[in-house]
């Protein structure tokens, strides 16, 4: 399946954000950049994914492959993960149909919250206008892969957003 994406960090946390639908996600990561491959726990449900970039130059567009794991197979996996992240994903409804995904991470990364945005298709995407308490676009920083994420801390974050131009 085809993935397209744009991240972006926040002005402001909506205040009505309690009020949508949210997942707890665990997500572990055995291979990072280019092509991640993570497992995930999310509403006990078990995946490994793996995301192919469709250009090496783009972090917005991938070919997402996924299988369902069980919770055993989940569990031997886990281990020989290099590293993780966890996180509260917030379902909210932008318009013509888009969702902003709200990730707001636990843990080590605690502090960090930013959204996502996925396009259904290429003009719904070129379309797009983002809301007013969207700030910086960071779709392509390497950072945001949550597999390069996972291996930084919240202090780190902060430093690389405070660089950002």
């Amino acid at each position: 399946m085809l993935e397209s994406e744009l991240n972006f960090l926040l002005l402001k946390v909506p205040e009505d954000l309690k009020e949508f639908p949210s997942k707890e996600i665990r997500q572990g990561f055995i291979s990072g950049l280019p092509s991640p491959l993570r497992i995930r726990e999310s509403d006990g449900k078990y995946t490994m994914t793996k995301k192919t970039p469709v250009d090496i130059n783009d972090g917005s567009r991938y070919i997402e492959s996924e299988i369902e794991l069980s919770k055993e197979e989940f569990d031997k996996f886990w281990p020989i993960c290099s590293a993780s992240l966890s996180k509260t994903r917030y379902e909210y409804p932008l318009e013509n149909n888009l969702v902003a995904e709200i990730d707001v991470f636990h843990e080590k990364l605690e502090g960090l919250i930013y959204t996502e945005v996925e396009f259904p298709d290429e003009q719904s995407r070129a379309d797009f206008i983002k809301p007013d308490w969207f700030s910086t676009d960071i779709t392509q920083e390497k950072w945001v892969a949550n597999s390069e994420l996972s291996k930084l801390n919240f202090e780190q974050v902060k430093e690389i957003i405070k660089n950002l131009s």
